[in-house]
């Protein structure tokens, strides 16, 4: 025998109600909605529900709230991201004027250009010793001018020839191969005669 039903619209549990009075209940809409709707399960849902849909509207107000920071940090970022690219440019600018310097500083150049002096300034002397020899210059005028332009030239020698050097020095390591380089006391012996 089925136990008597609860409260009409609100029974406790459902398999407590014969089949008879769930086919009843099911044709009942308003009693079926009445007693979901009292159930605790669905109270629990429908609170949960409500508090989720609390939170998400707090957390859409959050966002919105956010929202002018973000869209400051973003035109902040472009901005950066602008200086970024001039700098850059800058400095490939910067970069490419130093190695034009570099190139027309390097110690090739300057070989050239000391070879230039020393040409003009022995040039320069050879020009003054005939017009001495030619009588168009007093020996006074004459000896202060060539001792300067030999003067002159002699600097421009001794620094050829020191760059020279340097550059000669830079040059060799690279240029012999590892283990090729004489051993010390043993002169300039080829590999095989050792």
């Amino acid at each position: 025998m089925a136990r008597p039903p609860g409260p009409p619209g609100a029974p406790r549990c459902f398999g407590a109600l014969s089949t008879g009075q769930l086919r009843a209940l099911l044709q009942d809409e308003p009693r079926l909605q009445r007693a979901v709707r009292l159930s605790r399960k669905f109270q629990a849902l429908q609170r949960e529900r409500e508090e989720q849909l609390a939170a998400n509207s707090a957390l859409a107000r959050d966002n919105l709230a956010l929202r002018p920071r973000l869209e400051d940090g973003k035109a902040a970022l472009a901005i950066k991201y602008q200086e970024l690219r001039e700098v850059r440019e800058a400095c490939r600018a910067k970069l490419r004027r130093l190695e034009e310097y570099l190139e027309e500083c390097g110690p090739q150049r300057a070989v050239g250009r000391l070879r230039a002096a020393l040409d003009a300034s022995e040039a320069e002397a050879e020009a003054q010793m005939q017009r001495f020899l030619a009588h168009e210059v007093p020996l006074d005028a004459f000896l202060e001018s060539f001792c300067r332009s030999r003067a002159r030239s002699h600097v421009s020698r001794t620094q050829l020839e020191k760059l020279q050097e340097l550059l000669q020095k830079g040059r060799d390591p690279a240029e012999e191969p590892p283990g090729l380089s004489p051993a010390p006391g043993r002169g300039t012996a080829s590999p095989r005669a050792l």
